[in-house]
């Protein structure tokens, strides 16, 4: 789908976000115009697959005129791959969404649906699909309420017979229907907060101990370093954050690139060295020169707000290019969980790249596009002292979701990802075009996988490659796309990234992941080596069974509300392997999070099979031949492992007790697992309790 942002400053053209990076359209735009009613509706779908939705106005051989809220477009017929007539375009956008919820069957995910239709107009379509939800969940509350329903004496009842009770003088609370002051009379609504909806199968019961008084002087002891610490670290680096104003920035001119910074001059000019770099690095693997004449800029606003405000950007923006001027945007600061200026510089300096170097861009899927960006800026990180750029690097959210993916063959295989249309792009690809673009550049083949790299690149300059040029350079380098997908399917699988941070004064810190946490006690050993791809870091109670661990969880859906992510994603996860217990709220560290109980299953029993003894056939149930095929021989040994005497009855399985702290954020999740023996899990609690409450953001950074 092709959305439309607005324009970062006045007299630019708007910004078209397409495929995960930012496009200005290419196509000829022409003064605004109202619909008028009874033309045609049509959604033009182009080449690449992008999709210009809007009023048709005129129709040639050639060419093919819309109107949208954006103006008029005309578009040569070249370019189209097909029309769509009569569809309104809120309508199918319905169409689609009610298919992605028909296939999750979650009572949130119809929710998600019909609120949308809600906001579109679609009313019929809303009601449907709120109905849709209380189908799956009788008991969903807000699909209920968004249907003007009621709960009466336990039950749900109607819209229409909530008006009469309201109008005989019952009134809501909440989800509920209670008795007013007398017919006619309505009660005001009490001045309090409704309580939350209940979801199934969840408690939110409060889950605090009450903390003994070693233990809150020692949170308090905590919390005042941390408070110095914070002052000591916004001392500093106030004046980067403050800078001047942008009439006043800083100007600084290289080989490559312009950069305009309004932090301290020392922040610019380090942004100046960085965009050399990167563009140093990628130039090693593609040699190729500009195409462009202009040189161009990068602006880097000196705060978060500044940015917003400039560029007309919500606050999940942390940066973006701009391919019509080759212009990067972004600001001095960190995005989201792991994100930092250096980070989001990395990604959009190698699309500023790609068109600089590519006579067009558009020429290429998208693993590609987007598989360089992730390599070069999540694989990446800044040597400060060295002022240089190391790559080459494992972002563990991209090889966990990877191999979890492969091992549930749930990834895009080779034979489909580079024929995947920009539209059928999403954030769950990212990690698979990071991982092929890392095995043809480190891979065991990599002589030949760069070369195959390369030659995919030169063909692209020339005209558009995909599916069949991929193909071609598989079965010539690789023997085949089949050869080439096992290989590297091997190859992710067995990567192991490396270590997360170091312990410094007793901390865990990670530079890389920007948090830092605590052990409760030097009984406790921290672990950092030979960890799973999603393990930052993990603490282990020497002579037991007790482990805590901090982990990180891919997020590929961006927009994807926090709540929506641990009900549709994590806790199916859960519930496949564990018994799902209860979730409720908490804290990791100063952030709301959510607390969420599970333990083992219960093994099933093993029902033992008949056996037969060779060269015999199967005698039935004849005890008495059951029995002679199996006894010793009187005065025998037992031989092997064959017990002797009474078997003595099977030991009970030891089963484990879990309490997770998840924070979600914007692309990925952290969690802070406790694993305890379900005899010990209450004794253990404390320990668990004191590395969330250690859990915070680290004030270093890399840029």
């Amino acid at each position: 789908m092709l959305t439309i942002l607005p324009a970062p400053a006045r007299g630019l053209l708007p910004i078209f976000l397409l495929g995960g990076f930012l496009l200005v359209p290419l196509l000829q735009i022409h003064g605004v115009e109202s619909p008028r009613a009874g033309e045609e509706q049509v959604i033009v779908i182009l080449e690449d697959g992008t999709e210009l939705a809007g009023t048709l106005i005129d129709e040639t051989p050639d060419r093919i005129s819309i109107r949208s809220a954006f103006g008029v477009t005309t578009i040569l017929r070249s370019k189209i791959k097909e029309i769509q007539r009569g569809v309104n375009p809120a309508q199918r956008e319905h169409r689609e969404r009610a298919n992605r919820a028909r296939r999750k069957k979650t009572a949130a995910g119809w929710y998600e649906v019909g609120d949308w239709a809600r906001g579109m107009g679609l009313e019929t379509e809303a009601m449907e699909a709120f109905g849709e939800a209380i189908k799956l969940d009788p008991d969903h509350e807000p699909s209920h309420l968004a249907r003007g329903e009621a709960r009466f004496e336990g039950k749900w009842i109607d819209s229409g017979r909530v008006d009469d009770l309201i109008a005989k003088g019952w009134v809501r609370r909440g989800a509920d229907l209670v008795p007013g002051t007398g017919s006619g009379e309505v009660l005001p609504e009490p001045d309090v907060e409704a309580p939350e909806p209940r979801r199934e199968g969840t408690s939110l019961e409060p889950r605090a101990r009450v903390l003994s008084p070693e233990e809150m002087a020692r949170r308090n002891r905590d919390l005042e370093r941390r408070r110095k610490d914070r002052e000591k670290f916004e001392r500093k680096k106030r004046k980067e954050f403050e800078g001047v104003p942008w009439s006043s920035r800083h100007v600084i001119k290289s080989t490559n690139y312009r950069i305009e910074c309004n932090s301290t001059y020392e922040v610019a000019r380090t942004y100046q060295w960085i965009m050399e770099a990167l563009n140093l690095t990628l130039s090693g693997i593609f040699k190729d020169r500009s195409l462009r004449s202009q040189i161009p800029t990068v602006f880097i606003y000196r705060n978060h707000d500044e940015f917003m405000l400039k560029t007309g950007m919500n606050p999940g923006v942390g940066g973006f290019y701009q391919p019509s001027s080759q212009n990067v945007y972004g600001y001095h600061g960190t995005f989201g969980l792991t994100g930092t200026t250096y980070t989001v510089l990395a990604h959009e300096g190698t699309h500023q790249f790609q068109g600089r170097v590519l006579p067009r861009m558009a020429n290429f899927p998208n693993w590609l596009i987007e598989g360089m960006a992730v390599y070069f800026g999540d694989g990446s990180k800044l040597d400060y002292r060295k002022r240089k750029i190391v790559t080459g690097l494992i972002p563990r959210d991209r090889l966990f979701h990877i191999q979890e993916k492969m091992r549930e063959e749930k990834h895009t295989p080779l034979a489909k990802l580079p024929g995947l249309a920009r539209n059928r792009f999403g954030g769950t690809h990212y990690a698979d075009s990071w991982a092929i673009m890392h095995y043809l550049i480190n891979g065991p083949k990599k002589s030949v996988g760069q070369r195959f790299l390369v030659d995919y690149w030169q063909l692209g300059k020339r005209r558009r490659v995909g599916q069949k040029e991929f193909n071609r350079l598989a079965e010539k380098y690789f023997g085949g796309v089949e050869a080439l997908e096992n290989d590297w399917q091997e190859y992710v699988l067995a990567l192991r990234p490396d270590p997360a941070g170091s312990v410094e004064k007793g901390r865990f810190v990670s530079l890389d992941f920007m948090f830092t946490v605590e052990r409760p006690s030097e009984e406790w050993e921290y672990v950092i080596d030979d960890l799973e791809s999603d393990e930052l870091v993990a603490m282990r109670l020497a002579g037991t069974d007790c482990e805590i661990r901090v982990t990180i969880l891919p997020k590929p859906d961006a927009e994807q509300e926090a709540q929506v992510y641990i009900d549709e994603v994590l806790l199916p996860k859960l519930r496949k392997d564990y018994e799902f217990l209860s979730i409720s709220d908490g804290n990791l560290g100063p952030f709301e999070a959510s607390v969420i109980d599970y333990k083992d299953r219960i093994p099933a029993p093993v029902e033992d099979e008949e056996t037969t003894v060779d060269g015999e056939e199967d005698k039935g149930n004849d005890p008495q031949v059951s029995i002679a095929a199996f006894e010793s021989q009187e005065g025998d040994e037992p031989k092997g492992d064959e017990p002797s005497g009474d078997e003595e009855a099977a030991e009970e399985p030891v089963l484990n007790r879990y309490r997770s702290f998840v924070l979600v954020g914007v692309t990925t999740a952290y969690a802070v697992t406790g694993e305890f023996p379900e005899g010990e899990f209450e004794d253990r609690l404390a320990d668990l309790e004191w590395v969330a409450f250690s859990f915070e953001r680290t004030l270093r950074n890399r840029w």
